[in-house]
């Protein structure tokens, strides 16, 4: 870590916030803490200690990885999964955020002489972590674009929730990470003394290849002619696979293979059309007595009977139409409609209403409104 420091590198940090801890008493202050303490310790474990800078915040932590950028994703899963499978009778709850960036931060010394971190990625992963509710981890666009891109399964992990404005006015596009994601977690490594992932084994294999490499080489500054000939051979067969792998792991490519088989089956199905029009019309067709009926008689069948009531419409259901700055959370009558924006519109019933509009740093707006059959109602409100 020494030959990082004054750098300026791209690394994820994961931001981590005991929810309504200032709120708490001291004593449970601690025992929060506490528990807090050991989650992190346990989670810690799958990453080697050269890879990550770890800060207190007070009411939580901030973590910046600096080795793969799914250590971040791997621990927020554990810690998550690790609250939701602790006793509801734990006294105090504890409930956490999690916010995860990827951005470019600077390795600087604090007043102590320890590792500290500074950048917009730690500032980004805080913003970040104040838009995801209790038990919730966001991820922002550019840890999304990285991650999302390093397999099948960490693409299915995420899903958008539009865009959220901070208070400096600065908008940020957020993914939320679902749920059912065990599979993902990677084994607990054992570290050396220096931190880094290897062991026995490890060691041995190294040890083997290098032998063999240097024994290779040997050979082959004997035999020009053999170094030729086998360096073609690579070249083929590296080209090959590479040509395999992107072809298997392309999604556009195999949406184009599917694309293009998609016209033979249709005319397939349009030339057994007619086959099928002509064998019904060779079987003789007999008149029902519902046929036989006159027009009249079938218009007053079919005519409605003049007791029926008239239907409300989609015209006639009243519309909300929504005008938040910068953004809000709507619940109507208690319950969650959206985040506006994006959202725009909403459809009511008929009758009065209750909206709460909510925005995690600011007092909730509310207001009660009649909507009348086909009425379209201006909501606006501006946070401040």
């Amino acid at each position: 870590m020494t030959d990082r420091q004054n750098r300026t590198i791209i690394c994820s940090v994961l931001f981590l916030d005991i929810v309504e801890y200032s709120r708490k008493p001291v004593a449970e202050q601690i025992k929060l803490r506490d528990r807090f303490n050991a989650l992190l310790s346990d989670a810690l474990q799958s990453v080697a200690p050269n890879d990550r800078v770890i800060l207190d915040t007070g009411d939580g932590a901030a973590v910046s990885f600096l080795g793969d950028p799914e250590d971040a994703l791997f621990m927020a899963l554990t810690v998550r999964d690790s609250l939701a499978e602790a006793p509801t009778a734990t006294d105090p709850a504890l409930a956490m955020r999690f916010g995860i960036n990827l951005g470019p931060v600077k390795l600087v010394k604090d007043l102590n002489g320890q590792p500290n971190i500074i950048g917009d990625g730690i500032n980004v992963a805080q913003r970040i972590m104040s838009f995801s509710e209790p038990g919730q981890v966001l991820v922002s666009r550019s840890y999304y674009e990285v991650v999302s891109r390093l397999s099948e399964e960490y693409s299915r992990l995420f899903h958008y929730e539009g865009s959220r404005t901070d208070k400096h006015v600065r908008e940020h596009e957020v993914y939320a990470v679902g749920v059912g994601s065990a599979v993902l977690k990677r084994p607990t490594p054992t570290y050396g003394v220096r931190g880094s992932r290897m062991h026995g084994r490890g060691t041995a294999v190294i040890r083997r290849l290098t032998e063999t490499t240097t024994t290779l080489g040997n050979n082959l500054r004997r035999r020009p002619r053999f170094v030729t000939a086998l360096t073609v051979v690579m070249i083929v067969s590296t080209a090959g696979v590479v040509r395999g792998n992107r072809e298997r792991r392309d999604p556009m490519v195999a949406e184009a293979q599917r694309t293009a088989v998609q016209p033979a089956a249709l005319t397939e199905k349009t030339i057994a059309a007619p086959v099928e029009t002509t064998e019904a019309a060779a079987v003789p067709r007999t008149t029902s007595p519902e046929e036989k009926k006159t027009p009249t008689e079938t218009a007053q069948a079919t005519a409605p009977p003049a007791s029926a009531g008239k239907k409300t419409g989609a015209a006639d259901t009243p519309v909300l139409m929504l005008a938040i700055s910068p953004w809000g959370e709507i619940y109507v009558d208690g319950r969650k409609r959206g985040v506006s924006p994006p959202l725009r519109n909403i459809q009511v019933a008929p009758g009065k209403h209750k909206i709460e509009i909510r925005n995690g740093e600011y007092p909730s707006h509310i207001e009660t409104i009649d909507a009348k059959p086909g009425s379209r109602i201006r909501v606006k409100h501006k946070f401040q």
